[in-house]
């Protein structure tokens, strides 16, 4: 009886098993193919969505936290500073030109205004914040610049000139330094000119620090920042497209906002950006107090007004 017993249970559990097995047949032959597919399809898959991932990430996505498949896949400067596939694009692409003073003085070289723009060497073309530290960790610093040596970062499509038409009706903001007591900081002074030039908030709303969204690079100010090393100063320099020759009575006048016509307000806040957030001036204070006759103020100048022997000014 117990022989009996123990064949019938035997032959139950053997039908329990043959039909468990069809029922997982059936259950792989309805799942969709993503679940039921071999490590081959999947990986492909993987594959596609990775390169997807990759063609699509932007500079608003690439602080978020991914899978770590996404990881594996995008990789920022901040996590390889050697290996990156994705860079930050800026908001304008941006040229570093550079004149040397040596073609200058050479043997058979050309001299005078006319030879100056052929002197201008144009260095390489940027568009994303790995390209400018890039381009910035391998360039010789403004201090050991040799005298009448400059550097341009300017907009790309505008030549560093006032014959450019971008520039042939502005001006510029600029400062000097005295050369022997700014080696230690116009280093500093000159990548924090740079850094707000490429993140276009130089042309920021004062003291708010919004920056202008303008619709077309035909209606942003700012043209390009110049570095120059003279003998006996440093002078950092702001182009801007447009120029105003009242300034001085706008930023003089006690009931200043109501004077301020619109471009000379968009002006003026450049003006101010660049001496408080830049130079680290306060807006009241004299940059040039206590310095040598090398040192001026911040000051602006229409490229018009400059060629004159006494042109107008405007003194933050």
């Amino acid at each position: 009886m117990s022989t009996v017993s123990s064949k019938v249970q035997k032959q139950q559990q053997q039908q329990q098993q043959q039909q468990s097995g069809e029922q997982d047949t059936s259950s792989s032959s309805q799942l969709p193919a993503s679940a039921s597919s071999s490590s081959s399809i999947a990986d492909t898959s993987a594959s596609s969505a990775a390169t997807a991932d990759q063609s699509n990430v932007s500079s608003s996505t690439m602080g978020a936290t991914g899978t770590d498949a996404d990881l594996d896949v995008i990789t920022t400067v901040f996590q390889d500073q050697n290996h990156f596939n994705v860079k930050h694009p800026l908001w304008n692409t941006w040229t570093l030109w550079f004149d040397n003073p040596t073609a200058k003085a050479g043997p058979g070289g050309k001299g005078g205004k006319d030879a100056w723009g052929e002197l201008q060497i144009k260095v390489v073309t940027i568009d994303s914040v790995e390209e400018f530290w890039g381009l910035y960790n391998n360039i010789i610093p403004p201090s050991e610049l040799p005298p009448k040596a400059n550097y341009y970062l300017f907009k790309d499509g505008i030549r560093p000139a006032w014959e450019d038409p971008a520039n042939t009706n502005g001006g510029k903001w600029s400062i000097q330094l005295p050369r022997d007591k700014s080696k230690e900081s116009i280093n500093t002074l000159w990548l924090h000119t740079m850094l707000q030039a490429i993140g276009e908030t130089l042309e920021a709303s004062f003291p708010d620090n919004v920056p202008n969204q303008s619709s077309s690079i035909e209606d942003e100010l700012v043209t390009g920042v110049i570095m120059s090393a003279r003998p006996n100063f440093y002078r950092i320099a702001i182009w801007t497209r447009k120029a105003d020759d009242d300034l001085d009575a706008h930023a003089a006048s006690p009931k200043q906002e109501a004077a301020e016509t619109k471009l000379a307000k968009r002006l003026l806040d450049i003006g101010r950006q660049f001496k408080v957030n830049v130079l680290g001036y306060k807006l009241d204070a004299r940059a040039g107090a206590g310095s040598s006759g090398f040192a001026t103020e911040v000051e602006f100048q229409s490229h018009r007004e400059s060629e004159k022997k006494r042109g107008k000014k405007t003194t933050l």
